[in-house]
């Protein structure tokens, strides 16, 4: 184990390697799927979701509408297989070598 410094935070690292958590959003559409709602930019890195004011909340309304969200990736109407290509096979073989590793659906 390593300790080192990066600014003011410290973090310990193994084998001198520094590993980030990684995150991916599946989206798989179904029949009612809101696609007015939902954008995915070009890059397949980033997705907008988008809500309709609440009229009945009055003419001064400041409920929040939009959000965007910058990821590892987007997942859309992907497969299974294709899903665990890209966000498993990686951690489950690190697993099997005695790493931790999380996969959170």
């Amino acid at each position: 184990m390593e300790r080192r410094k990066n600014g003011d935070k410290q973090y310990f690292t193994r084998m001198g390697t520094r590993k980030k958590v990684h995150a991916f959003v599946r989206v798989k559409p179904t029949d009612d799927f809101a696609h007015e709602m939902i954008r995915y930019g070009d890059d397949n890195k980033t997705i907008d979701i988008h809500l309709k004011k609440d009229i009945r909340r009055g003419v001064v309304n400041n409920q929040q509408t939009d959000w965007s969200f910058k990821l590892d990736g987007v997942l859309h109407n992907a497969s299974q297989d294709l899903v665990y290509e890209t966000v498993a096979k990686d951690v489950v073989s690190q697993a099997l070598d005695g790493y931790n590793g999380n996969l959170i659906n």
